[in-house]
């Protein structure tokens, strides 16, 4: 059975620049849309409701590829995977772009929901097919990749909402860059021999997606609908009783979606709690701040920033996510569980800075470098652990259950920030500036725990046998 340090060695250079491409390009496409969905609800004469489902009706979606591909990439190959998910999401984009009515947009939105998947499938491939260093540097760039996406998408998000009118501009860009994925995908990315055996099982994977659909439903439309609501609570426990039936149906299938025994395992379940807690704080380092920085002087804590304006954000995301790369590096000759302590705590000292320097632009902007910085270390870090802890024909389901925790933990911080915001309010019903320092606080904590699971996971590699190969470390 090939694992990653066994497996021969078919990718090189060419296919590193590839893959942290496919990063960028996926970040590119999800955070440049968020800026301009009030003027593309306009443009399309939707309601406010309406207008939320462009964003939710692609994360509904993706939740369902996620449960789909990422097996599918296990059984057939992630090369011809990544080439389909990509393939959707150009269609996606093409459709997005020739909209005129909020059904059309909805439809393109699904389709490009396909790119969730994403976040798992080029770690896999190079994880599969490359040597543990060439590897390990990879993964490390796609998470940069991701993290230069999101100021990429940030900026053209500003500089196209700075014109309302070419609102399709966006699409067509972002049509382009998947058309790009695609080429440089058949061009330079070779896929392993790793399958592997039996089938999709279908009953799991509909089980799993119904359980994402629901939570994550429940969690993105809890603002809109009310969190009391009944639909909402109906939801978030159906999305947690179906976890429960999935997890059972693991449990005793003959050839399962995946062996949930490894979820058991604490150099498993350690680093898929980890990617949770940071995640919750993703919400809260971007959106967040960028609805501060645009907030009002005359409210007493904004800064008045127009959105193009709050596309400075992009400099120092893209500085802290180059710097990522230079900070794993450094570690990495100390292990990845202590490039994930240092990532956890430029995490924290990050929120620390939202949370007391928020009266000034200049003390959120540094902030917001070591966020990224951090965010960008403790990704690829925890991904590592997770490759390295199963067998190379179940890497590409291993990490996408790594993006579930990672999708539930962003969708939770937004509902954090959200109950935040509507319980905590100012004079003219804007959320007042307790509802931001109360969110940073929580994705704070959230960080700080993150740090601290990294003393029991550190024993415990410590205990197992250590194998490095070719300078990797364990």
């Amino acid at each position: 059975m090939p694992t990653p340090a066994t497996a021969r060695e078919v990718n090189g250079r060419a296919a590193v620049v590839t893959l942290t491409y496919l990063g960028f390009a996926l970040q590119l496409v999800q955070v440049g849309l968020l800026p301009l969905l009030p003027t593309i609800g306009g443009a399309l004469h939707a309601s406010t409701a309406g207008t939320a489902w462009i964003l939710t009706s692609g994360l509904i979606s993706g939740a369902v590829f996620l449960a789909v591909l990422t097996r599918l990439a296990d059984l057939i190959g992630k090369r011809p995977v990544i080439l389909l998910a990509m393939a959707l999401v150009l269609a996606g984009c093409v459709v997005c772009a020739l909209a005129t009515s909020l059904a059309v947009m909805i439809v393109g939105r699904v389709l490009i929901g396909a790119q969730l998947p994403m976040l798992a499938l080029p770690e896999a491939i190079a994880s599969d097919t490359m040597s543990p260093r060439r590897a390990q540097t990879a993964i490390f760039s796609v998470h940069v990749g991701t993290g230069l996406g999101v100021a990429g998408g940030l900026l053209l998000g500003a500089l196209v909402g700075a014109h309302p009118g070419d609102w399709r501009l966006f699409f067509v860009i972002s049509a382009v860059a998947a058309l790009l994925a695609l080429v440089t995908t058949v061009a330079f990315v070779r896929d392993s021999d790793a399958r592997a055996a039996g089938g999709l099982d279908l009953p799991g994977a509909l089980l799993l997606t119904l359980a994402l659909v629901a939570f994550l439903l429940g969690l993105s439309q809890g603002p809109a609908w009310g969190w009391g609501s009944g639909r909402v609570a109906g939801l978030l426990a159906g999305g947690a009783v179906l976890g429960v039936l999935w997890w059972l149906r693991e449990r005793s299938a003959d050839k399962p979606l995946i062996d949930v025994s490894y979820l058991l395992r604490r150099d498993v379940g350690l680093p898929y709690a980890m990617t949770f807690l940071i995640a919750v704080g993703i919400y809260g380092s971007l959106s967040a701040i960028t609805r501060l920085a645009q907030t009002p002087e005359a409210s007493g804590f904004g800064y008045g920033w127009t959105a193009l304006g709050a596309g400075w954000y992009a400099l120092p995301q893209a500085i802290g996510s180059v710097l990522g790369i230079v900070v794993l590096r450094t570690a990495r000759r100390r292990g990845l569980v202590s490039a994930a302590a240092i990532g956890f705590a430029l995490i924290v000292a990050g929120f620390a800075a939202y949370a007391f320097g928020h009266a000034h632009a200049g003390a959120t902007l540094p902030a917001l470098a070591l966020d990224s910085c951090g965010l960008a270390v403790t990704l690829a870090a925890t991904q590592l652990l997770v490759v390295r802890a199963v067998p190379a024909h179940e890497s590409g389901i291993a990490l996408g259950l790594s993006v579930v925790m990672y999708a539930v933990g962003n969708s939770v911080g937004s509902a954090v920030f959200g109950v935040l915001f509507t319980a905590l309010t100012g004079p003219s019903g804007k959320p007042a500036l307790s509802a931001y320092v109360a969110g940073f606080a929580v994705c704070g904590a959230c960080a700080l725990l993150a740090l601290l699971l990294c003393a029991p996971l550190g024993r415990l590699r410590s205990a197992a046998p250590a194998t490095t190969v070719e300078g990797a470390p364990a």
